[in-house]
């Protein structure tokens, strides 16, 4: 939902257009590959960044309501435990660490002072329960 409320894939694609269009004037179009591997790298950081900011709006969509602000550290502390947090440097992931992501969702919850308990998980977890 931040992704959209921010905007993330109209500015990237933007600035991916406009990167390329850039290297391709600078290089000539001969430089074709080596402008679009140019590009792709200089790119990846817009991408953790937009997720970066789409962790931190996640909490300040929901420190008002009675959900857990920091629900979302949860998913990726689960990857971590499964040992799916990737080991891709990170100037090569479109993504931030996990636990990285774990520790800034968290802090932005304890730095906003968020109170949600969570008091619906219990009736999520019912939830689940009862399907088949």
């Amino acid at each position: 939902m931040a992704h959209a409320d921010r905007r993330h894939s109209t500015d990237q694609l933007t600035q991916v257009y406009g990167l390329q269009l850039l290297l391709d004037i600078l290089l000539g179009n001969s430089q074709n590959d080596i402008s679009n591997i140019a590009a792709t790298l200089v790119t990846l950081s817009f991408t953790r960044s937009h997720e970066t900011e789409a962790d931190t709006y996640s909490v300040n969509y929901l420190c008002p309501t009675d959900y857990r602000a920091d629900g979302a550290a949860d998913f990726f502390q689960l990857l971590i435990d499964n040992g799916q947090s990737g080991g891709t440097p990170v100037f090569l992931s479109t993504h931030p660490d996990p636990g990285n992501r774990v520790q800034n969702i968290t802090d932005q919850r304890t730095e906003q002072g968020c109170t949600g308990t969570g008091t619906f998980d219990a009736a999520y977890s019912g939830f689940k329960s009862s399907l088949p």
